[in-house]
């Protein structure tokens, strides 16, 4: 007997009564959500043969109604279960409709009660959830709990009762049995317990506080997705690690659009299995007074799918001073705070808790260094012994902060490196100045043998930093106790530098490695000959390092564009082969694709700029 609307929900009612939230990924007799009837043959098994419906919707061969067995009950032309060919748990051993032979409830044939979906088909050939509901947005599960087919995600109706969303309106989260509470699967019973919030102080960042009835969970997430999100959109969700160590654990969600709702769940992993939790909604609010952002895109499929953490630079604004801000890969801010004036870097620490923020501190007169977690809830401006900080900083594992600050008043002295550990305590690394490299002719009155340090990155693979300086145009390597590695740029007569390669670019800022080692950096230009110093011209260069025999570079690419900046600018390549160009003066970020075409262009005001894969963990240029 096919089982009616009122029984299925008392069936559901009883379930979640009795709070059962996690069951083995198995069978499931009679389950209106999960899987195939077990009654003569629709059993759901997990993973391989059970659970979700293939990508254009199921219809069975005879609507549900076999006489011959297999004919009517397997999944018809669209019906091939996503996990493992056609479901053999849809025939009826009698050839009977219903549960027994693959019918509505699981996807198999009419649904009475479910309503249709709008990229799947309707709900007579792609088996809706009896709860029903119109699939409003279709293509997309939450985080792949479904997959991604054509049949799409039921928005509120097409969910399992109790949570789990399914693909095409058949099946369980994780392609097995689900609960009444809804998604879970795993061997042994679990429930959660979940408090969600959207930050008072950061409008786009969500709060989920919960607990689970699983014991000794080993790992979590939480997966969240953007609701209605079009086929343009690349900040579609993410993934948010969980740190399981506290009973009651609280997670954030980063990189949220401003003013969307969200749907999310958690998944927690025990030693018997993994349970996942029902659908929560939630919605952020706006971020009012964030930076104006303009974006033009030049070849949509070759875009880097990520989030740029900036600042304003120069430019200033926002909330009376500067701003640091994050713009997601379709360039909207979806992280905006109050910063330093000039504030030049904005930068996450390593293991993203915390956004840190320096003014510029050209001058060496009135820095500053502060910091504020990603929630906006904790922080601290002038921060202690960091005032004259200057230019940019870097991050390291374990929270530390690493800053170029200056070591004596006046115009371009050398400077300390001066490591900041997350309880306060300072220490001095090392000078960066006469010990690293000979000086140069200073633009702010500090004669010829002065320091104007202005870019740095720690890199952990050999525990070492690379550090710029715009006076003798040069970039050095030095370990993280001081000892000079190799110089690259400036004149290598006297360079304490034991491999030295030089160059007569003029002006250099920002800088990054790529996969091969090559050396990219923004050459601010500035007056004279060589390497794109005439006129003034900023280039972007890419140097091969040879390190084998004598130590020597050669130009990989000298590119130029339209834009151009005589103060800060930054360049960093992306994993899938772009580069990331920050033309600070002319408040233009340019991405360029691995042959140097204009793949976005993003216009704002821009300090420095850092782009992350995930707004979680240690940054992506290290």
């Amino acid at each position: 007997m096919i089982p009616t609307r009122a029984s299925t929900f008392l069936l559901v009612q009883y379930f979640v009564l009795a709070g059962v939230s996690c069951s083995d990924a198995g069978t499931s007799s009679g389950s209106p959500s999960g899987g195939n009837s077990a009654a003569t043959g629709g059993s759901s098994s997990y993973p391989g043969t059970g659970g979700l419906v293939g990508a254009t919707g199921a219809t069975t061969g005879a609507g549900g109604n076999a006489t011959t067995g297999p004919t009517g009950g397997s999944a018809g032309t669209g019906g091939a279960w996503s996990t493992g060919g056609t479901s053999a748990a849809g025939t009826s051993s009698s050839g009977g409709s219903g549960p027994v032979g693959g019918s509505a409830p699981v996807g198999g044939g009419t649904n009475t009660v479910g309503g249709t979906s709008s990229r799947g088909g309707n709900s007579a050939v792609g088996g809706a959830q009896p709860s029903g509901g119109t699939s409003t947005t279709g293509g997309r599960s939450v985080g792949g709990r479904g997959g991604q087919s054509s049949g799409g995600t039921s928005a509120d109706g097409g969910a399992n009762p109790g949570g789990g969303t399914s693909s095409s309106g058949g099946s369980a989260p994780a392609g097995g049995t689900t609960s009444a509470t809804g998604g879970s699967s795993g061997s042994t019973d679990c429930s959660f317990t979940v408090d969600k919030s959207v930050s008072s102080k950061m409008a786009t960042v969500g709060i989920v506080q919960w607990s689970t009835t699983l014991s000794n969970p080993s790992s979590a997430q939480i997966v969240y997705m953007l609701d209605n999100a079009g086929a343009d959109i690349l900040n579609e969700g993410g993934t948010a690690p969980v740190d399981v160590t506290p009973a009651n654990k609280r997670t954030l969600l980063l990189g949220l659009k401003p003013s969307s709702n969200y749907t999310f769940h958690i998944e927690a992993t025990g030693p018997n299995g993994t349970c996942t939790s029902p659908d929560y909604t939630l919605t952020t609010g706006a971020l009012s007074g964030a930076p104006s952002v303009t974006r033009t895109v030049s070849n949509a499929s070759g875009l880097a799918k990520g989030f740029v953490v900036t600042s304003t630079g120069q430019g200033g604004g926002g909330m009376g001073g500067g701003s640091a801000y994050v713009i997601d890969a379709d360039g909207t801010v979806v992280w905006y705070a109050a910063a330093p004036s000039q504030c030049s870097r904005a930068l996450m620490d390593w293991e993203g808790a915390n956004m840190w923020m320096l003014s510029l501190n050209v001058g060496n007169s009135n820095g500053e260094m502060r910091y504020l977690s990603m929630d906006g809830e904790t922080g601290q401006n002038n921060v202690s012994g960091l005032s004259s900080a200057h230019h940019d900083f870097t991050v390291a594992p374990g929270g530390i902060v690493a800053a170029m600050v200056w070591a004596s008043s006046g115009n371009d002295p050398e400077s300390n490196l001066i490591e900041r550990s997350p309880d306060g305590t300072l220490t001095t690394k090392f000078k960066i100045g006469s010990n690293l490299y000979v000086g140069g002719q200073s633009a702010m009155g500090g004669g010829t043998g002065s320091f104007h340090c202005n870019a740095i990155h720690y890199h952990q693979a050999d525990d070492s930093y690379t550090i710029a300086d715009r006076n003798p145009n040069l970039m050095v390597k030095a370990t993280r106790t001081g000892s000079p590695v190799w110089q690259i740029g400036g004149n290598c007569s006297g360079a304490p530098a034991p491999k030295c390669a030089p160059g007569d670019w003029q002006v250099n800022h920002g800088h990054d490695f790529d996969k091969n080692g090559n050396l990219v950096f923004f050459n601010n230009g500035g007056g004279g000959g060589g390497m794109g110093g005439g006129g003034g011209s900023t280039h972007i260069f890419e140097l091969k390092i040879t390190d084998s025999g004598t130590f020597s570079t050669s130009v990989v690419k000298d590119f130029t564009s339209s834009n151009s900046s005589n103060v800060l600018g930054d360049v960093q390549r992306l994993p899938n082969g772009n580069t990331l160009i920050t033309y600070s003066s002319a408040g233009v970020l340019l991405e360029v694709d691995a042959s140097w075409a204009t793949v976005q262009t993003l216009k704002g005001s821009f300090g420095y700029s850092n782009w992350r894969e995930t707004l979680y963990g240690p940054p992506s240029r290290i």
